[in-house]
């Protein structure tokens, strides 16, 4: 049998924590969206952004988002190949941990971060941010 309310204090707080619930689980997404987009702030007030060739690795193993290695300048190993340095494996991903490959990439893209760590790519205009981390070893 239910439990009649007594006083208006609480009906308040049975209301409050019924609604607490549904508003932290309506929170989960936009609290996660924000922590990435910090984090893409604070690589791109530290690092300029740099062209560079991308190359979807299908056959790498990354734990979520799609793998890639970019080709970053010449190499600079004096045989004036005019070949570019392939960065380690790394997981690209939005906020969302998943995102479909564009075919837009692969004629280039900006990057800005630590060629060896990971940073943020962005698609040819700067656009579909995706942030980058290196996958173990």
């Amino acid at each position: 049998m239910a439990k009649v309310v007594d006083t208006d204090s609480q009906l308040m707080e049975g209301t409050a924590a019924f609604l607490f619930v549904p508003t932290a689980f309506l929170l989960v997404g936009p609290a996660k969206a924000l922590r990435w987009m910090v984090l893409v702030q604070g690589v791109l007030k530290s690092f300029p952004w740099q062209w560079c060739a991308v190359v979807r690795r299908q056959d790498a193993k990354v734990g979520a988002g799609i793998g890639v290695q970019l080709g970053l300048g010449d190499s600079g190993n004096g045989n004036g190949n005019g070949e570019p340095d392939w960065t380690p494996v790394m997981a690209a991903r939005t906020w969302r941990r998943r995102k479909s490959w564009s075919h837009e990439l692969e004629n280039g893209a900006w990057f800005a971060g630590d060629p060896d760590q990971g940073g943020v790519i962005a698609h040819p205009g700067g656009h579909g941010p995706m942030t980058l981390q290196r996958q173990g070893d």
